[in-house]
């Protein structure tokens, strides 16, 4: 980096003085690495010392801290490996915290802050450091103890006898990782025993993070279970106990996630195991509070004003959500697998020239559209399963950058045993008649304990089997006000009002009452379901399907059983299915700009709601006409709104036409949005 671009990168006056601590530190890195450091040292020092102050990291609340994650600190960081930075850039980071208020932190002050024995220090941050690397020793440990920096280190032990190929630089030898253990500033920590590798997780051959994800043995072509994953977990933490104690004289207390993986089971594992942290690369301020699930920021090889960056602003507004709601009936083919992989990267290709960043994916099968599902296209243990396609689709996506959330039923399932199917359906009243509903969506109860557990039970399927970001749930997580009146719903009324639900429809205000709770229930429903899918992906996130009426007229909460201000409290978006043709609206231009200008009435409203437009008019049965469509798209984002997405997408028919959605639907309008 220049001097002329440092300086102009600078926002504030205020010279530093080059103190003796500071030319001592210089000394030691020039002894460290004499041969290659002498010239760049000295002028990072002569820059550093002559920078202005940037601003301190915003919106730090009381127990929270910064957590930095570095790899290797090599004397010339090479070009491949971006998580390897430079020994330069990394005694310009350790300076910049030093002469700006930053508090580098120990786990034992962190700890006594979580047990309220002291209080953390300003801006605190914690220094970590993967794998072991032999800059660690031969550099890092030097520098930081002239700082009098406390520091981290995590190793694998599998790699300490067999390391794989491809490192950037050598791994420590046992003598060096026993040298360092011993220094009071210095703490060592496990990063598992063999868990740092990937391995097959579906049929396709996709690998995944052994941590993260549930193996798949092509030979007996079955899954590992939840037994055998857990057990699998277990048996790792217990051989690094036995390499520590072996080597090391002491158990960790620390564990590093390989690649920042983690969840619920590996969580529960880690605690039974003695570990009393646990370290992601989840971004963000981490907090004494939730010491299993510490975030770190990894630092790349970049210049000192991205870093700077990193730590004064690690809660990153994320973009803009441009999504596709994707039917995956549309490319698979029950004759040829080969032909539906073919078919899936023609999907993929059309997504990646669109430039979405986010995906619905249809989960389940419904090729002739009923929305009331049968099948599915993941391992599960409620369903039949068309096909296992799912999972090596998602994956195929996040491998490409988008982000897929799994579109899933919430009740509308028909369960294999027809008895059972039919005594859970909801059931409607008509006259004096309970019968089950004749609905669009033959939906089970939400009521029924038997209905909570086989959802759940397919939720964390999905889950453990598939490498999903998130849910979309689908719209069929409604009550109409006629609905209803299964056994077990009404036993729920009678014990939350104390009255039959004859007296409660009768009585106005009873009734609305009686809405608002089905909408409570279809809600906790919901929650349980997002419950179990975080026990496999504890950083998911849940959008919602809800009919625009619910925005515009918040009365048809009896009609539905939605409610928009509590869906947008509890998912973290609503997709408000903005369908002026289906809704049969004379002016779709002002009926947009009334959803926009509702949504905005309400916190977080605009912040929260994906706009969703139907591409096709299912009541003509034709597809609308794409330059129709860009202009409603354009109406909602010139009226305010901020995500958009829309349904569906025909990639054999080029519908809607990808050269003409792309124009708003494309990542390259970011830079140019609100």
């Amino acid at each position: 980096m220049s001097i002329k671009k440092i300086a102009m990168s600078s926002r504030n006056s205020g010279l530093l003085a080059m103190t003796g601590k500071a030319v001592s530190i210089l000394n030691l890195s020039l002894r460290a690495n004499r041969s290659n450091l002498i010239f760049s040292t000295l002028l990072i020092f002569f820059i550093l010392f002559n920078l202005t102050n940037f601003a301190m990291a915003e919106g730090v609340k009381p127990g929270e801290f910064l957590v930095l994650c570095y790899h290797a600190v090599s004397v010339k960081a090479p070009t491949y490996a971006k998580m390897n930075i430079s020994q330069e850039h990394f005694v310009e980071q350790m300076e910049y915290l030093r002469t700006h208020g930053y508090n580098p932190v120990s786990l034992d002050d962190i700890l006594k802050a979580r047990e309220g024995k002291k209080e953390l220090p300003k801006n605190p941050v914690l220094l970590t450091f993967d794998d072991a690397y032999i800059s660690y020793y031969n550099f890092v440990v030097p520098i930081l103890e002239k700082f009098g920096y406390p520091s981290i280190l995590a190793f694998v032990g599998s790699f300490s006898d067999n390391p794989p190929e491809g490192l950037p630089e050598p791994l420590m030898t046992w003598d060096q990782l026993r040298e360092v253990a011993s220094k009071r500033l210095v703490e060592v920590a496990s990063h598992t025993y063999d868990l740092h590798k990937g391995i097959q997780y579906n049929p396709q051959g996709n690998i995944g993070s052994a941590v993260a994800v549930r193996t798949y043995n092509p030979n007996t072509k079955t899954y590992e279970t939840e037994k055998e994953y857990r057990a699998r977990i277990e048996a790792d933490f217990s051989a690094q106990d036995a390499l520590f104690l072996k080597k090391l004289r002491f158990k960790p207390r620390a564990l590093v996630w390989p690649y920042g993986w983690y969840n619920a089971i590996s969580t529960e594992v880690a605690q039974k195991a003695g570990y009393l942290f646990g370290f992601t690369t989840k971004e963000g301020f981490a907090h004494i509070n939730r010491l299993y699930e510490i975030n770190r920021i990894v630092v790349e090889n970049e210049p000192i004003e991205k870093f700077i960056e990193a730590i004064t602003q690690p809660k990153q507004e994320k973009p803009p959500i441009r999504s596709v709601q994707v039917d995956l009936d549309l490319i698979y083919d029950p004759h040829s697998y080969e032909q539906t992989d073919q078919n899936l990267g023609k999907l993929i290709d059309r997504l990646i020239e669109m430039e979405v960043n986010t995906v619905f994916l249809q989960a389940f099968s419904d090729p002739e559209g009923t929305g009331n599902i049968k099948s599915v296209y993941f391992y599960n243990s409620v369903l039949p399963v068309r096909s296992d396609i799912f999972s090596h689709a998602v994956h195929q996506m996040i491998i490409r950058d988008m982000t897929v959330y799994a579109w899933m039923p919430t009740l509308s399932i028909e369960l294999p045993d027809s008895e059972l199917n039919e005594n859970l359906k909801v059931r409607e009243i008509e006259g004096d008649k309970v019968r089950p509903s004749k609905s669009w969506y033959r939906r089970l109860t939400s009521f029924d304990r038997k209905v909570k557990e086989l959802i759940r039970s397919m939720y964390e399927d999905i889950a453990a089997y598939s490498q999903i970001h998130g849910i979309l749930f689908q719209d069929d997580a409604y009550l109409t006000d006629n609905e209803d009146y299964h056994s077990s719903a009404v036993s729920s009324y009678k014990a939350r009002f104390g009255k039959d639900f004859i007296t409660m429809v009768k009585d106005p205000e009873l009734s609305l009452k009686w809405a608002r709770y089905k909408t409570d229930v279809l809600i906790d429903f919901s929650k349980n379901l997002m419950e179990g899918v975080r026990k496999y992906r504890p950083n998911a996130h849940f959008a919602r399907n809800l009919y625009a009426r619910i925005l515009t007229d918040p009365e048809s909460e009896v009609w539905f059983a939605q409610n928009y201000e509590l869906s947008l409290q509890a998912y973290d978006q609503v997709i408000i299915m903005a369908y002026p043709q289906m809704e049969n609206v004379n002016k779709p231009s002002e009926w947009l700009k009334g959803l926009v200008k509702k949504a905005k009435e309400f916190p977080h409203g605009i912040e929260k709601t994906v706009f969703k437009v139907q591409a096709y008019d299912w009541q003509k049965k034709e597809w609308l006409d794409d330059g129709f469509l860009l202009e409603e798209i354009r109406d909602i984002l010139s009226y305010g709104g901020r995500h958009i997405a829309y349904y569906p997408d025909d990639l054999w028919v080029d519908r809607p036409m990808l050269k003409v959605i792309q124009l708003e639907m494309s990542s390259q309008t970011y830079p140019f949005m609100r």
